[in-house]
């Protein structure tokens, strides 16, 4: 049974949760948010709250006072406020992104060849315990070494699941998985947990605390992916998956699409690499582009996330309002997909890149000719949303563009390079120290080159199969191109 024309069942709510409860999980990028927060100080009464750091060094410890402190900090315990110890703060955050970074690239490929479920079983599993250990740190020393692991989980489990989820859901259930199951809600859980315990140990231990239901789930009730079992000919495994997931979502026919002559059709199996990412013309070129729109949205949302700290208003407030307007703005897309037929994977990430542009070039605009930080806060909260946008886009046109032998691993080198985007934002966001508009106006340029690329090179994958995907591995280029057919809704779908 389905429900309504989205025909979802028992089994994608299951999916849906546990795609929700792993951004929770990937959304541990943003802790430093919180962890390196650094309030304002001054020495006696009869000086004004502000970030002194010859004042610092030459007060008395009994007479420095802090202002207001709505979360107690790792900056505050391992005395990172100033000097060579301020760099270590954000140092901790690059060195963790470094590790999503390599998680992505490693567990991409683990993935591809061991299956789906085994590696999310794993990253999750130590990925909570190595949160658990990072708030117990002595020193920063071990801290930046286990948020190292905590990145390095995160990046796979990433990868993992949702390739997982997206090989297993109907394409119709793409962007409804990531309108109303996304980024923005887990980042609103993570605020309110920070709001209400307001201390980087505890809040280390409540926030991953979330996360723990998640591995009984994937071990009890989520078998292997059948499209990951059908690529590697286990025939008879990939039946008794199906068979557990119908009998799970009470619905008999959910795969009876797939049939023998699909099966007949699969090449003798072989291990797939990187170098498959660029087997042909075409496939190469998909892969490139993917690799420019996954770079560009890192390196905007993370500038944009490290800028949040410094805008006009309360700290928390600031938070819940990027995270709860990227969550519920995310309906928009759902129905602007559901309801216009037209509305593409290209149009989507097109448009909001467009507008993405249109904010960050008002934003350099106003810190070059106007004082106007109310003015920013809400054109930041605009372009937060905006970012999310694109991402989506980046998500769907790297689910439904790569071919099923190479996904978890073309996912993942795209996932990599969008953590050198994140890697280098801390560092375009140091610009700024030198010319406060820097940041914005490299993202200006940098979008409007990946614009440019993306209207050129950018293939439109809304509504792919994705079990006929495996063709552009091998298919010679002239005849490799992307066929719509119409589907019995009406509708375009792309065959790969």
């Amino acid at each position: 049974m389905g429900c309504g024309r989205m025909k979802i069942n028992r089994f994608h709510f299951l999916l849906f949760i546990t795609w929700q409860l792993t951004i929770y999980f990937a959304v541990q990028q943003l802790f430093p948010i919180f962890a390196n927060y650094t309030p304002n100080w001054r020495c006696s009464n009869d000086t004004e709250y502000a970030k002194n750091c010859s004042l610092l060094k030459e007060c008395p410890k009994e007479l420095l006072q802090f202002d207001h402190m709505p979360f107690y900090s790792t900056v505050l315990e391992f005395d990172m406020l100033c000097g060579t110890r301020a760099y270590i703060a954000s140092l901790i955050s690059t060195f963790q992104f470094g590790g999503v970074l390599l998680g992505t690239i490693v567990f991409g490929q683990l993935a591809d060849k061991y299956g789906r479920r085994p590696i999310a079983l794993i990253t999750l599993t130590f990925g909570v315990f190595f949160t658990m250990l990072s708030g117990a740190s002595p020193n920063w020393q071990i801290l930046m070494a286990l948020r190292i692991l905590v990145g390095t989980c995160i990046g796979g489990a990433i990868v993992s699941v949702y390739t997982y989820v997206v090989e297993i859901i109907p394409p119709q259930q793409r962007v409804f998985l990531r309108a109303f199951f996304n980024w923005g809600y887990s980042r609103v859980m993570l605020t309110i947990v920070c709001w209400m315990i307001p201390h980087w140990r505890w809040a280390s231990y409540a926030t991953v605390s979330f996360v723990v239901p998640l591995i009984p789930i994937i071990y009890f009730l989520l078998p292997e992916s059948p499209t990951w079992l059908m690529s590697k000919e286990r025939f008879t495994e990939m039946e008794q998956s199906e068979q557990k997931i119908s009998k799970f979502a009470n619905s008999p026919t959910m795969f009876e699409a797939q049939n023998s002559q699909e099966k007949k059709v699969l090449k003798p199996q072989r291990q797939y690499t990187i170098r498959d990412l660029f087997a042909n013309r075409l496939i190469a070129k998909r892969t490139l582009i993917l690799w420019l729109i996954w770079f560009t949205a890192a390196l905007c949302s993370y500038v944009n996330d490290l800028n949040s700290r410094n805008l006009a208003g309360d700290f928390f407030a600031n938070q819940l309002l990027m995270g709860s307007m990227t969550g519920m703005c995310q309906a928009i897309i759902y129905l602007l997909d559901t309801y216009i037929p037209g509305f593409s994977r290209r149009m989507l990430y097109q448009a909001s890149q467009s507008l993405v542009i249109g904010c960050f070039a008002t934003m350099t605009l106003l810190m070059i000719f106007v004082d106007a930080p109310i003015v920013i806060l809400v054109i930041d909260l605009v372009g937060t949303v905006l970012i999310s946008y694109t991402w989506d886009a980046c998500f769907l046109c790297a689910a439904e563009g790569f071919p099923t032998e190479v996904r978890a691993m073309g996912i993942g080198t795209c996932a990599s390079i969008s953590r050198i985007g994140a890697l280098l934002a801390p560092q375009v966001a140091f610009l700024g120290t030198l010319w406060q508009p820097t940041p914005f106006l490299t993202v200006f340029l940098l979008g409007t080159i990946t614009l440019s690329f993306s209207i050129i090179f950018l293939p439109e994958t809304k509504g792919t199969d994705l079990k006929k995907c495996s063709e552009i591995l091998t298919t010679n280029v002239k005849s490799s191109k992307v066929h719509p057919v119409a589907n019995t809704s009406g509708q375009q779908k792309m065959d790969c």
